[in-house]
């Protein structure tokens, strides 16, 4: 084996120490309490080592949730334009639904919430640039509604979560995609032509 590969497998080897220390963390203690030194401390690293692959922990959330939102951007990149709210309320909670408790526990958190929100909004503006059926609205109408949809989403499933995910998760879309297409109808007239993040 040559020098470059085994260093490059050292490279990967390290980073998934990380990333499992890191989500073990997640899965453990809340937002505050997460450090570099218990991580490098998990993940049987020294901090300089750390440091050559992260500048922060706030830069390994977003590499962490950057590989999340990529596995929903693939699917909602699958939806035909124009795609609706209802269909995009789909996509959101059958993806939402198949996460782990790593994902679930970023999104119900509450010290989580600053990254779970900043994910979110990069999922707004992913699937505006592919589809925005709110264009003719002014800017500041738009970021009201889409801030609406958005927001209203992520809280129908931690309220699932919350209730112990007793609704069948096709009940709970039903329920949540008509909620939101009748309230942002309220507002263009137009039902089922609006979306969410």
């Amino acid at each position: 084996m040559d020098l470059q590969r085994k260093t490059d497998l050292r490279v990967i080897k390290t980073r998934e120490a990380i990333r499992k220390a890191f989500r073990d963390m997640i899965c453990e203690m809340e937002a505050d309490k997460i450090t570099v030194k218990e991580l490098t401390d998990r993940a049987r690293i020294h901090r300089k080592t750390f440091y050559l692959h992260y500048t922060c922990i706030e830069a390994l959330f977003e590499d962490m949730f950057k590989e999340g939102a990529e596995s929903y951007f693939k699917e909602i990149d699958k939806l035909p334009i124009p795609f609706t709210i209802v269909d995009l309320n789909e996509v959101f909670f059958t993806s939402l639904a198949k996460q782990d408790f790593f994902m679930e526990r970023i999104i119900c958190s509450q010290s989580y919430r600053p990254f779970c929100n900043k994910m979110f909004a990069s999922a707004v503006q992913h699937n505006r640039k592919r589809y925005n059926p709110y264009a003719h609205l002014s800017k500041e109408k738009q970021d009201i509604i889409n801030y609406f949809l958005a927001t209203s989403s992520l809280e129908f499933y931690r309220q699932w979560v919350a209730g112990g995910k007793v609704m069948p998760l096709e009940e709970l879309m039903e329920l949540a995609g008509n909620l939101l297409n009748l309230g942002v109808s309220s507002i263009t007239g137009d039902v089922n032509h609006g979306d969410k993040s």
